[in-house]
Formats: C-alpha cells, structure tokens, sequence
C-alpha cells in the first residue's frame, strides 16, 4: 500500500528531480504538495513506519541551531506554549547531522519508490 501511494504521488504531483532543479522550483513543488499525506500514514493518519521511521520524521518539527546559530521552528504546530529560551534548549543540532549535498535530497515518496525499484518490488 505505501508503495502503491508513493508511486502515485510522484506520478501525479508533477515531480520535479529536486537534485537538479532550481530552488523557486522546489520552494513551487512544495506549495503545490503541502496539503498531500505522507505515503506512510494510513486511513487514519497514523504512521505505519513509526519504529523504523527515517531521521527526517523523528526530527520534522523540531526547532533547529546550526551550533550556537538559532535557526528557529520549521513547523508552527510544534512548541506553540514554549517560551524563546525553552525552544533554543530543545532545538537540534544540524552539526550533529551528515553534511548533504543538493545530490541527496530525495522526498519521502520518491526516496520509497527509487528503494522498491531497487528491490525489484515495482
């Protein structure tokens, strides 16, 4: 089923390769798929990878620093009573991630697709 909806969303959402195009559009792909469900939530929104989900889920959200730089919240619906201080104090170290260039970046949907026509599912 994940596969099923992961190949439907790259097929229908006019996809762009987000390694080659231009950031005005990513920043379009993205206005245009804000509202579609992520591949990997059922019919009730509940996750079905929750105990093998990817880092990008288990930090989707967070307040982000890039060492003592505070970059701030990605998502508005996260820590909406905490105070400036609490956030900074919670907020994920990008220095503690890989460095990533341009050639990894990969969408949910498309990274589901690429790995089951590696594994000869599709």
């Amino acid at each position: 089923m994940i596969i099923k909806r992961a190949v439907e969303i790259v097929a229908t959402s006019q996809h762009p390769n987000l390694r080659e195009c231009s950031p005005i559009e990513k920043e379009e792909f993205f206005d245009r798929t804000a509202s579609m469900p992520c591949p990997n939530l059922n019919q009730s929104g509940e996750c079905m990878i929750y105990e093998s989900r990817p880092l990008v889920c288990r930090t989707f959200g967070l307040p982000l620093r890039d060492g003592d730089n505070y970059i701030g919240d990605v998502c508005e619906l996260n820590f909406t009573s905490a105070s400036e201080e609490e956030k900074q104090s919670a907020s994920w170290n990008l220095a503690w991630e890989d460095v990533l260039g341009p050639e990894d970046e990969f969408t949910i949907p498309e990274a589901i697709v690429m790995t089951a026509r590696l594994r000869g599912w599709i």
